[in-house]
């Protein structure tokens, strides 16, 4: 059940703690051994804890296994493309097979935060950061850790609570996925999914043909977008979501604009992370405050580029993606003859 933000319990403060701990402390171990460089791979397996909004102790765990497992192919793909320094058509082929398949998996497993953003962000990010066919074990290992860490948190929380032993055994992992795919309005998916995917790739070449830095944060936007169009009180929730990200923007921009160094990087993602996991299950657009400045701040951890050219860029970037998504949802809502 939805809960207002002013309805915040012990139980959200604890799962917030958790979120911080799954994600801070695979971070700051990697820099106490000056292994900085794989944190991206780490923060971005860590972002399974993000998955399972309002399920129970068991299910949540279940949910994480799956999302945690979509986020280390990812990571594995985005990799591969890297090393073998692929063209540029191959990564667009890669982008609308990710919005496919990520969307298409959230919607069988009725996960929350709904949508592809994530798996957007971890496919452009990572195919971007120059590597060798040598680093993909250690890499896809520092994801799969950073992924089953957060697991493992999700399944002790559940114990120690005393819930996994009062909840009924949950489907598993198939069953589910089989059993949300056969109830899903095919013809409505299909639509969705076609629309997330001409707008993710849309908003993607016009950031690279304009020149706009690291194009990824335009498609991020639009994949962040995206879940308003199925929504029956779209235009709200299109503006909400929109105030969120371009928000969100700004709040990064700020916060990065101090230049922090890296353990400070490291505490604005610990704080984001978890200010987002309160957030996520009552106002996605309030979470997306939370979101895009987790999602910029760990695009950036192992590159150490410079925060005002780059803040600049997400601006545009977020500016041109906002454009494309209404412009999506404005088509989308036509074709699904939805008023």
């Amino acid at each position: 059940m939805r809960r207002s933000l002013g309805q915040i319990r012990r139980d959200d403060v604890e799962d917030a703690l958790r979120v911080a701990l799954a994600v801070g402390l695979p971070l700051l171990a990697l820099d106490a051994v000056g292994r900085l460089d794989l944190a991206v791979y780490a923060a971005f397996g860590g972002l399974a804890m993000l998955y399972g909004h309002g399920e129970s102790a068991k299910q949540r765990v279940t949910t994480q296994i799956v999302a945690g497992a979509g986020l280390v192919v990812t990571i594995a793909v985005a990799m591969a493309y890297a090393a073998a320094q692929a063209p540029l058509p191959v990564l667009g082929v890669l982008l609308a097979v990710t919005v496919v398949a990520a969307a298409t998996l959230g919607a069988a497993m009725r996960w929350v935060p709904r949508g592809e953003m994530f798996f957007v962000l971890v496919l452009l990010i990572i195919a971007s950061i120059p590597t060798s066919w040598d680093r993909l074990p250690i890499g896809i290992a520092t994801g799969a850790g950073g992924a089953a860490f957060s697991v493992l948190l999700a399944w002790l929380s559940g114990v120690r609570n005393g819930k996994s032993g009062e909840e009924p055994r949950p489907d598993g992992w198939s069953r589910r996925l089989a059993a949300g795919y056969a109830t899903l309005d095919h013809r409505q998916h299909l639509i969705l999914i076609g629309a997330a995917t001409l707008g993710v790739l849309t908003a993607w070449g016009l950031a690279i043909a304009l020149g706009i830095g690291h194009a990824f944060w335009a498609a991020v936007t639009v994949a962040a977008l995206m879940p308003a169009l199925a929504a029956t009180d779209v235009w709200r929730r299109t503006l909400h979501l929109m105030l969120g990200t371009l928000g969100g923007v700004g709040v990064a921009t700020f916060l990065f604009s101090f230049e922090p160094d890296h353990l400070a990087l490291i505490a604005i993602i610990i704080v984001c992370q978890a200010a987002a996991e309160i957030a996520v299950a009552r106002n996605y657009g309030v979470a997306l405050l939370f979101f895009s400045p987790l999602a910029i701040g760990m695009s950036n951890l192992s590159r150490g580029a410079p925060w005002p050219p780059l803040l600049v860029d997400r601006l545009a970037e977020a500016a041109l993606g906002t454009a494309v998504a209404f412009l999506t949802i404005l088509v989308g809502r036509r074709i699904l003859k939805v008023t």
